[in-house]
């Protein structure tokens, strides 16, 4: 991606749909891919309500689809950010009830339409959520050990390791299997987000066709056996037991870790 820049607890980068597609698929360390769709300076919260009311949503979804909107914010001088995520939602709903004739629901469970309002010390951002569920679920895990790691976070202890996907590696400590799964599926080439839908498949104007070419060429890149010994152990039987599901759920053959 081009103009990559590190920032507070992410980074930025500049991309098409396809590479938005791409991001959410193939990143094994990011926990959202988020859009930004809006920015300005603001003084009050009515400048909030101006804001969400001037973005075009209707470009990614409309009254058909329900919504949740979530607020964060650092310095912000704000005295309520629950009030400041209520104008940000009437300002998205009445832009739609004003273009299409109705407002759409809201649902803070499973939402169509996901939106981030950031607020920092003079200004707001508001982000198209096209991730859906947290990408560290990958959707292979149902049993977690005392101390579960997220798969992100599992991934990250690799990347910082300098673990070579082609050596051998050993996990002392292995609990219900995420470091290795991770591990594997690097090593074979399986796309974090190959078995997992994701929140842009909701969106208006989705092209599934497009989509489905993406993960079919995903799939015709892995690999059927590593190249290198991947094991683990651990004094827990019940987590040994759990990472033997987790791994039979990652498609993985009994034989690769």
């Amino acid at each position: 991606f081009e103009n990559v820049e590190k920032g507070r607890a992410g980074c930025a980068f500049n991309s098409d749909w396809m590479g938005i597609m791409r991001a959410n698929l193939y990143s094994r360390l990011a926990t959202r891919i988020l859009v930004q769709v809006s920015h300005a300076a603001i003084m009050t919260e009515d400048d909030i309500y101006e804001l969400a009311y001037d973005t075009p949503w209707e470009q990614w979804f409309g009254a058909e689809h329900t919504l949740r909107v979530d607020t964060s914010a650092i310095k912000s001088p704000m005295k309520s950010l629950m009030f400041c995520n209520l104008k940000a939602k009437d300002g998205i709903c009445d832009r739609l009830r004003d273009r299409e004739g109705e407002r759409p629901s809201i649902d803070t469970v499973r939402p169509d339409a996901k939106v981030h309002l950031f607020l920092s010390s003079d200004s707001a951002t508001l982000y198209l959520d096209t991730s859906g569920e947290s990408l560290f679920k990958r959707g292979w895990r149902l049993d977690k050990g005392e101390a579960p790691l997220r798969e992100n976070l599992a991934a990250g202890i690799l990347a910082l390791s300098g673990w070579d996907p082609s050596m051998p590696l050993y996990d002392p400590f292995c609990g219900s299997g995420t470091i290795l799964i991770e591990a594997a599926w690097i090593t074979l080439g399986i796309p974090p987000g190959i078995s997992r839908p994701f929140g842009f498949e909701r969106l208006r104007d989705h092209d599934y066709r497009y989509w489905q070419d993406i993960k079919e060429d995903a799939r015709s890149r892995i690999a059927t056996q590593p190249d290198n010994i991947l094991a683990g152990v651990d004094l827990d039987t019940q987590a040994l037991d759990a990472a033997r599901r987790n791994i039979e759920r990652a498609g993985l053959a009994p034989d690769i870790i």
